[in-house]
């Protein structure tokens, strides 16, 4: 890429692009209340769906995305020692020289400025993913950040929801009825992101900086009411400030994780990444019970001057990440989470004209956090010499396959609707290391052999049939697609053994045709939910 290029009205446009829109369709969130107040923001995510279905949630595991904003250079993060000569001869002057290099193994390394990654790797701590991306990569920011936001699988039949958000959408329907206590999902960073969006409405509590937060979470509100001038003005802004600190309904839990918690010694920096993750950190041991954060740390779009800025950012990430974990470790909490990053592309293999890299494709992903049970490299670093027309690698591992890795092995997520949240896609399975089979939990699930509603054409009826497996207090209701209380079905102890219920007729007949879901309810709050039609 030239410094022509790099002054073009193309590229500037682009940026204005991004810059303009950034995150608010990522997490699609655009439309709802929020302010902004700097340069960084934070959401909590209030989804009708996808909220209900995390805080019932019968894990206590947090998954934590970092994302790194702007196209991080992959082949200087993980340098690929067996394909070193083709490295050094494609980037000349951008090269990690071998001095400077350590190693994970024989084929594999990291810049030395990055060594406070090394404890995880030796303690069985980190994963590197290798050759991660998607196939006939878009180097748009915007659009390859859709990409990874929605998992769709190409750029004319984009999705309009987020991969988290389809797979919560259909289990959890009652938000108006049932709204949760706790905030779901956390982003500190940009405005929002479309991962975490289902097909209903969404709603975003945005605040622009980490102090901003750290007041809301000290005070429990937003805005406070005291010494307003005694006028009309004063008037008006008191009307103004009761609405907003009305609309953020979490910060009062907000408060509460954060007054049950205190900060740690590790860290240094009250801005940036590091004070992200210290919060995310304070409110984890708080108690808040989110089970997603997200944070982000920008700069990494280096179309020039690359050696001293992905230096400087990356010894930020791996200094930030370690001290998370080091805080976490100190409460014992630290084996509950696992780490993630991931960026919308790599960049290109040979390095550009203004001692950058442009956009490009394949990038690793790392992860992090006693859970993964060993540390090791995931799929080979795709071919150096084996270029596309742009001269870009091909990936070798699709990023929907973490999704679905996260989905059904972290996240402890059903099957039956991991297949609807990946578009009715099937990946290749990773091992990432952690799995469901050791939760600390009872699985209210298990009580069932199974729960399905079955038609019967010739009666025009619907019924619920279901296997129990041990006798326990139930209670089965009816709602439709808004979230409104239609029947109850049942409500008393259930015995062991095989039960029908009627859904498709109550007491006054057959209900009106339409789509309904139906919800059992367990004694200990759980809930088991499926949609079904009446015709």
């Amino acid at each position: 890429m030239s410094k022509k290029y790099l002054n073009s009205e193309k590229h500037h446009k682009e940026h204005s692009k991004w810059d303009r829109r950034g995150f608010m369709k990522v997490l699609g969130l655009a439309g709802a209340g929020s302010i902004s107040l700097g340069s960084t923001n934070l959401s909590v995510l209030n989804s009708n769906f996808i909220t209900n279905a995390l805080s019932d949630s019968l894990s206590d595991r947090v998954l934590v995305l970092v994302r790194l904003k702007g196209g991080n250079d992959g082949l200087n993060t993980i340098i690929p020692l067996s394909q070193y000569d083709t490295y050094v001869s494609k980037r000349p002057t951008l090269h990690i020289p071998n001095n400077k290099i350590i190693k994970l193994d024989d084929n594999h390394g990291i810049p030395d400025y990055m060594s406070n990654l090394m404890p995880f790797w030796n303690d069985g701590k980190m994963k590197v993913v290798n050759g991660v991306g998607y196939e006939s990569q878009n180097l748009s920011h915007f659009t390859s950040s859709d990409y990874w936001a929605t998992g769709s699988t190409n750029k004319s039949e984009m999705i309009s929801t987020g991969w988290l958000g389809r797979y919560y959408d259909e289990k959890h329907f009652d938000f108006n009825m049932n709204p949760p206590e706790k905030p779901i999902a956390v982003q500190i960073g940009s405005n929002a992101n479309l991962i975490f969006s289902g097909a209903q409405r969404s709603y975003a509590f945005a605040v622009a900086n980490e102090s901003r937060l750290e007041r809301v979470a000290e005070r429990g509100e937003f805005f406070g009411l005291e010494n307003l001038p005694d006028c009309t003005h004063g008037d008006q802004l008191e009307y103004l400030r009761r609405v907003t600190n009305t609309t953020y309904d979490y910060a009062k839990v907000i408060n509460e994780a954060f007054k049950n918690s205190s900060d740690a010694d590790t860290y240094d920096n009250e801005i940036g990444l590091e004070k992200q993750l210290r919060l995310v950190a304070r409110l984890i041991k708080g108690g808040l019970g989110s089970k997603i954060y997200m944070v982000s740390i920008g700069g990494f779009d280096t179309h020039g001057n690359q050696s001293l800025t992905h230096e400087v950012l990356l010894t930020y990430v791996a200094d930030a990440i370690k001290k998370f974990y080091d805080d976490l470790n100190y409460e014992g909490l630290d084996s509950k989470v696992l780490s993630m990053t991931f960026s919308e592309f790599g960049r290109r293999v040979k390095e550009n004209g203004s001692q950058g890299t442009d956009h490009g494709s394949a990038a690793p992903t790392l992860l992090f956090g006693p859970a993964l049970r060993g540390s090791g490299i995931i799929g080979d670093w795709p071919s150096l010499d084996n270029l596309n027309r742009r001269g870009n690698m091909y990936n070798s591992i699709d990023f929907r396959s973490i999704y679905q890795a996260i989905l059904k092995d972290w996240l402890c997520g059903d099957s039956e609707y991991i297949d609807k949240a990946m578009l009715g896609n099937e990946y290749d399975a990773l091992g990432l290391g952690f799995g469901c089979d050791d939760l600390d939990i009872v699985d209210y699930n298990d009580l069932f052999n199974y729960h399905h509603p079955i038609y019967t054409n010739s009666a025009n009826t619907v019924n619920l049939n279901l296997r129990i497996k041990q006798t326990h207090k139930v209670n089965i209701r009816i709602y439709d697609i808004l979230g409104r209380h239609i029947n109850t079905v049942f409500e008393g102890e259930l015995t062991n053994g095989e039960h029908s219920f009627p859904l498709s007729h109550n007491q006054g007949g057959k209900i009106s045709s339409g789509q309904y879901f139906y919800r059992i309810g367990i004694s200990g709050g759980q809930t088991l939910s499926k949609s079904f039609v009446v015709r």
